[in-house]
């Protein structure tokens, strides 16, 4: 990765990081500021009803002290300086209003008042749900309600009380405005924008340390990458300068570690690939080079007359076997590249003990001229069979494969067994074959499946290392698996591999 696309792709990555902060916070701020909102209305509404029962209680002691009788309506001299002093005062509107709604007295009327007010002749009424929720409130608590029902102000919430007046048969309704969003917003700003400013700016710079933290590791595997496809196979990522000197390496070091573990197995994978290619184009070359070379001595032979024409037939016949070598070889080579294409198995129900049974006729021969015993115990059913849901040929490969394997490596006057068993609870046929060879050293076993891969560097063995791949994707497309073991009796190799039985298949 070039320094160029490292630094894109930390500036993206912190800015998305700050962005998400900005909205984080951004989200914090707003419910806070709704709370503040919500708690200044509310202190609002209690001071207004303390105002609203002060004033009560003011008109209370003028009316007593000038001797006016109760329940009258006409307002004294010194009790409407009172209310207008104290309307100025708190800059409030009072409004005195009869027991029908009717609006007798007030400081003041703005015009979009007046218009949603009803107006009854001279006079204007209260709306009927407002007057009907004064009325209906509790007389020791009142009314008291926010919003912009009757005042319209943007800038300003209005919060209204009202309480019962006894001695004047009237309710008293204070309306008062708030500036919630100017109050709220200094209360914010007074108490968390130093915090928050702060918590921004730590965030962010964390966001930016991590956010290096994690680039550094992602460089490194681009950097490796880059130089893998350009075919350098021996490039690893160092687990330990992945996360750097990182404070965060702990916490991402897990993450770290699998992804660097995941690549770093990938190119010894393909390196391993690479090498056992080079050693199978190797290994094909010897085992063409060596029957091509005899075919072309006995054939410069017989054409110099070097070879007596009564022997022609003999080393014919010798030219003919090495022909039919590099025939099979080449029909492994097509074989092993045409798995996986036609995508498609033909699955038909076989007796797997008589493909078995025919696999060891057809390989009689080997077996004779080794002298090798064979042990056969084969699972059967109450019809004396044991019936498989397969694709035969390709399960005969497979067979044939383990048991020309087992004949190959077995020394002379060795032994062979081949065995079969039926699970019935997983509908599955474990077909066993072992030998009395020398078996499979442990570090090759999990390889011993892959395409072109030897045991035998050294060629002593005929053979392309092909042989087993196919048997796995075989079996792979039918969804079976295969695995070598070290033999019980006679501690070589043990191949098992399973195939359904024909009682059931999904």
């Amino acid at each position: 990765m070039s320094d160029k696309s490292s630094s894109s792709v930390y500036f993206r990555t912190v800015l998305s990081l700050a962005l998400v902060t900005v909205f984080v916070f951004s989200v914090l701020s707003f419910v806070y500021f709704q709370r503040i909102s919500a708690s200044i209305i509310n202190t609002e509404k209690k001071n207004v009803m303390l105002t609203a029962r002060n004033i009560s209680g003011g008109l209370g002691r003028i009316r007593i002290e000038e001797n006016v009788d109760a329940g009258g309506i006409e307002l004294s001299f010194n009790e409407r300086n009172f209310l207008e002093a104290n309307a100025m005062s708190q800059n409030c509107v009072v409004w005195l209003v009869d027991t029908n709604g009717r609006i007798e007295y007030s400081t003041s009327l703005p015009k979009e008042v007046l218009a949603k007010l009803d107006q009854r002749g001279s006079f204007f009424h209260l709306p009927d749900d407002l007057f009907k929720n004064i009325v209906n409130a509790n007389e020791d608590q009142g009314y008291v309600a926010s919003g912009n029902g009757l005042f319209s102000d943007p800038k300003s919430v209005w919060v209204t009380a009202s309480i019962k007046l006894d001695l004047y048969g009237q309710f008293l309704i204070i309306h008062e405005p708030v500036d919630v969003d100017n109050q709220a917003f200094q209360m914010l700003s007074s108490a968390l924008a130093l915090p928050l400013s702060i918590s921004f700016v730590l965030a962010l710079i964390l966001f930016m340390l991590m956010t290096r933290s994690i680039v550094r590791p992602i460089r490194l595997l681009s950097d490796v990458a880059g130089s893998v496809a350009r075919g350098d196979l021996t490039r690893r990522i160092d687990i330990a300068e992945a996360p750097g000197d990182s404070p965060f390496k702990i916490l991402i070091s897990d993450e770290i570690t699998n992804m660097v573990h995941t690549v770093n197995n990938m190119i010894e994978q393909l390196e391993r690939q690479a090498s056992d290619r080079r050693v199978f184009i190797s290994s094909i070359a010897h085992d063409l080079r060596t029957p091509l070379t005899s075919i072309n001595g006995f054939l410069t032979a017989i054409m110099d007359g070097t070879i007596p024409p009564d022997r022609c037939n003999h080393y014919m016949q010798i030219i003919k076997t090495e022909v039919e070598r590099i025939q099979n070889l080449t029909n492994m080579m097509t074989e092993a590249t045409s798995f996986g294409q036609s995508g498609q198995t033909n699955y038909e129900i076989f007796d797997i003990n008589e493909l078995i049974s025919d696999t060891l006729t057809a390989l009689e021969n080997q077996l004779y001229d080794k002298n090798l015993g064979v042990q056969v115990d084969l699972f059967k059913d109450d019809k004396g069979r044991l019936l498989a849901s397969a694709e035969r040929q390709a399960i005969m490969r497979v067979v044939y494969n383990l048991l020309a394997n087992a004949v190959k490596f077995t020394p002379k006057d060795g032994n062979i067994s081949i065995s079969t068993y039926y699970e019935p609870k997983t509908n599955l046929i474990s077909v066993s074959v072992e030998d009395s060879g020398e078996g499979i050293p442990e570090e090759h076993r999990s390889r011993v499946f892959d395409s072109f891969y030897k045991i035998d560097k050294s060629r002593t063995e005929s053979g392309s290392g092909l042989g087993l791949y196919i048997c796995k994707e075989i079996l792979k497309s039918h969804n079976q698996d295969i695995y070598v073991k070290t033999g019980k009796e006679w501690g070589g190799a043990t191949f098992v591999f399973t195939v359904s039985g024909a009682n059931k298949r999904d």
